[in-house]
């Protein structure tokens, strides 16, 4: 018997690498994060302690940087609305809050720059994806048990540790799993979606052995739409064209004006086609609804006047904002209605510390998608799996322009993780693409 390990890349010189603790720590945390927050963020938690004393000096990168001022202003903005600032809306709001809501920011800001050790090649990203997607398993399964058989819990385990909660789908809201409804579980699904679709075009020639693979590209597919979230079905079918188009972009963006201007033709009120009128009947009425105006009756605000709203609030208290959760208080306070958020995490962040600190880390999280695009697409030194990382990427923070699901935990923490993937593909070397799990040749 004959073991061979395969060193064609660098990053494999030393295989057992990823059964080091940390790593192994890393991967059951993505692995039980889907199903249940406080497992998967204590075997986090433990990774990134572990991971802290094998990076390099935290200051020593410019992406720390970044992140670490935007914390440093986020902190300023809470003492001064705490101690030193009043506005109009003083009375309403809670300044207590602000110190909470840096629990959404500053902890993941540590995660992104300690947990990059268990993602620094291409090796190592691939038991991600593999992590990511079977730990998603109880997701689509209490999903399809909620939608198909109306199963509601809750389920109990170790003791009461684990409860997971769902409740009774109610029209037209949809398929929402584990999570408390269902754009947030959609939005996990199209995380999860481009890493599906990575496994099954690494081997694409081998069908015979991707049968668990196409069960759960299928079943995350099949899940996300019955979520009934439009960017749910916006983000699955937007990653597509980034997973199976390699250089050629032109054709990406030509895919993406076709689905509108389809779109846009059918949804418009105006015209009268019997083309159009053929269309539409051939979709189902759930689906219309979500993309036609039938689908906004009875709501009492539209997006764009929430939007409208959050910019006249912004520009009320530019500099430091009005802390966390300030938007909800004032929205109500001055229509009566009450919304959870603005809709627009970059107005969020706005609203609750401020444009500066909305800038810095919108420039720091894009200018990691625009560094990791080059060398993933342009320069196409990467693999299938570094695709997957910079789809979900880029999908889910699409979505943030309309929508934000990013206060859910599970959600923020998976986002920071993947932006700590797309980190190291930036400052990593060429790889070679070859990297074939360990050979056993039986003589």
């Amino acid at each position: 018997m004959h073991f061979i390990v395969n060193n064609n890349s660098n990053s494999n010189n030393n295989f057992f690498e990823e059964t080091k603790l940390g790593f192994f720590f890393f991967i059951l945390g993505i692995f039980f994060l889907p199903s249940t927050l406080l497992i998967g963020s204590f075997f986090l938690l433990i990774a990134g302690l572990i991971g802290s004393f094998k990076q390099k000096s935290y200051f020593n990168d410019k992406w720390n940087l970044m992140l670490f001022s935007s914390g440093i202003l986020m902190l300023l903005s809470c003492i001064l609305q705490k101690f030193f600032l009043s506005n109009i809306y003083s009375d309403i709001l809670n300044s207590n809050l602000s110190f909470i809501g840096l629990g959404n920011w500053l902890p993941l800001f540590w995660l992104f720059w300690t947990l990059q050790t268990y993602l620094d090649s291409t090796r190592k990203r691939r038991i991600f994806a593999i992590s990511l997607i079977s730990g998603s398993l109880p997701v689509i399964l209490t999903g399809f048990a909620q939608y198909f058989f109306n199963i509601n819990g809750p389920f109990k385990t170790l003791n009461g540790l684990i409860i997971w909660y769902q409740r009774p789908i109610e029209e037209p809201a949809g398929l929402s799993g584990l999570f408390s409804n269902q754009n947030y579980a959609g939005s996990w699904l199209c995380i999860v979606w481009p890493f599906c679709l990575a496994l099954i075009l690494d081997n694409w020639d081998v069908f015979h052995k991707r049968i668990i693979e196409y069960f759960f590209l299928i079943s995350v597919g099949l899940a996300a739409f019955l979520t009934n979230s439009r960017n749910a079905w916006l983000g699955i079918i937007t990653s597509i064209p980034i997973m199976i188009l390699k250089r050629k972009i032109h054709l990406y963006v030509f895919s993406i004006l076709i689905s509108s201007i389809v779109s846009l033709y059918l949804i418009f009120p105006n015209l009268d086609s019997e083309t159009q009128k053929t269309i539409i009947n051939l979709i189902p009425n759930t689906i219309m609804n979500e993309f036609s105006q039938d689908g906004y009756i009875g709501l009492d605000v539209s997006r764009l006047e929430i939007f409208a709203n959050a910019i006249n609030y912004i520009i009320q208290s530019p500099l430091f904002g009005y802390g966390s959760t300030s938007f909800t208080k004032i929205f109500q306070y001055k229509t009566g209605f009450w919304k959870g958020h603005s809709h627009n995490l970059l107005f969020e962040l706005a609203l609750s510390y401020g444009i500066p600190v909305a800038i810095l880390l919108f420039s720091t999280i894009s200018s990691t998608l625009i560094f990791s695009f080059k060398k993933i697409f342009i320069k196409n030194n990467f693999t299938i799996y570094e695709k997957a990382f910079w789809a979900s990427s880029f999908t889910y923070l699409l979505s943030q322009l309309v929508d934000i699901q990013y206060f859910d935990g599970k959600i923020s923490i998976i986002f920071w993780i993947l932006l700590a993937g797309l980190k190291n593909i930036i400052t990593a070397k060429k790889e070679n693409k070859n990297i074939s799990l360990l050979k056993i040749n039986v003589k």
